[in-house]
């Protein structure tokens, strides 16, 4: 029996937001409960609009104290400081986790939605976890929605099977965005359970894409793996089951004016000048590197292409340097871990090679920075390098223009 709904402010329908990551973890420290924000698009995208319109957010909880602060339903309102929206935490045990979000979702649909094959493994266990946490997922929803007219806005490649789970809920509404590439049939054949996939993002009534390109390989792969589904190419819909899904390319973008306002904070510009003079001794051009330690984004190649331009140009020595910020990413997978050894001994042996008194060719930053840390990176630097393998829609590109104040970047 479902319970009566937790209704959120600003709107006749109630909006339902579901992800993998949480807005806010609770953590416990030295005997204290800590809260904190963690750091991704995602989040940072998504949190002003709740903030702003409220409802329910639906996510994995993962902070070690999360479940000391929730109700019976495993809710807590947030933020601390303000509350103005629900988040419902869903439990995950340390094998689900393994199996679900570690195991398919990153080492199946990650490496083969960016075609990165040589990375991609498939295990049925990890498979069944996968759909048993989907089915968590989809439960939770239901148990806030409790029967009344919602908005359900599911987010991402965790989540793939809980639109057909949910489509029977028929006073929902389901839309999901899919915020990596989509590949063509041909790749997706690898994976033994692709109908299965697909089938399950039929399950919405909208799907968004960040690219035309996905957008006709999804739909390319519906005809190849759903036999009796209905493709309309031209209003970019499929018929399945008697129920429409339209889908469609919805290329995310950021706050531009925020980005503009952090960039001209007096204190963004003193950290600008002060990171110049640190890593550029004399006058010359700082160039700078923003992703996450991944396979996908082209890091050993990009530093491969910066020593080969001292290689070749010697006399920029002393005048040039390159500051990529990686986070570590994942490193619970073997290939991760595997491509952040690769990278700082790439930059040890450029350091080694090209430095020299007084002037250091590389500097890696291997931790997260904060928004305005970020965007005083942005403001120094002269030239912002977004060389990706892959990517869905690389944000990085844009926050720079929008932190270079003058244009000259």
């Amino acid at each position: 029996m479902l319970r009566e709904p937790h209704r959120g402010g600003g709107g006749s329908e109630r909006l339902i937001v579901v992800s993998n990551r949480e807005p806010f973890e609770h953590y416990r420290e030295d005997g204290e409960v800590l809260v904190t924000r963690p750091a991704g698009g995602l989040v940072s995208a998504l949190h002003p609009l709740m903030r702003r319109r409220g409802g329910t957010w639906v996510a994995w909880g993962s902070g070690n104290a999360d479940f000391e602060v929730t109700d019976r339903d495993d809710g807590v309102r947030v933020p601390p400081e303000r509350p103005s929206y629900r988040l419902r935490r869903v439990r995950l045990s340390t094998d689900e986790v393994q199996g679900y979000y570690t195991g398919f979702a990153n080492e199946s649909l990650w490496p083969l939605c960016h075609l990165r094959l040589e990375h991609f493994a498939y295990d049925p266990r990890q498979w069944e976890e996968y759909r048993r946490v989907n089915r968590k997922f989809a439960k939770a929803v239901a148990q806030e929605a409790g029967g009344e007219k919602a908005t359900v806005w599911l987010h991402d490649y965790h989540l793939a099977q809980v639109p057909a789970l949910l489509r029977s809920e028929r006073r929902l509404r389901l839309h999901q965005f899919w915020h990596i590439p989509w590949p063509h049939p041909a790749m997706l054949d690898a994976l033994p359970v692709a109908p299965a996939l697909v089938r399950g993002l039929l399950g919405n009534h909208l799907l968004g894409f960040q690219t035309e390109s996905a957008v006709v390989n999804f739909l390319a792969s519906v005809a190849a793996f759903v036999p009796g589904a209905k493709v309309n190419d031209r209003r970019a819909s499929v018929r399945h089951r008697n129920r429409t899904t339209l889908v469609r390319a919805y290329p995310i973008s950021i706050d531009v004016a925020a980005f503009e306002r952090l960039a001209a904070r007096p204190e963004v510009q003193a950290e600008a000048r002060a990171l110049r003079r640190r890593l550029l001794p004399q006058k010359g051009h700082l160039f700078l590197g923003v992703d996450r330690m991944d396979y996908t984004k082209g890091i050993p190649r990009r530093l491969e292409a910066f020593a080969a331009m001292l290689e070749l140009h010697p006399d920029l020595g002393g005048r040039i340097a390159y500051l990529q910020i990686a986070p570590a990413s994942r490193s619970e997978i073997p290939a991760y871990r595997a491509l952040e050894r690769r990278v700082v001994a790439a930059v040890e042996a450029i350091n080694q090679r090209f430095g020299r008194k007084g002037w250091v060719p590389v500097h890696l930053q291997r931790t997260n920075l904060d928004a305005a840390g970020l965007a005083a990176c942005y403001e120094a630097a002269d030239v912002c390098v977004v060389s990706s393998l892959m990517d869905g829609m690389n944000l990085v590109a844009k926050e720079y223009v929008a932190c270079q104040r003058d244009g000259s970047g």
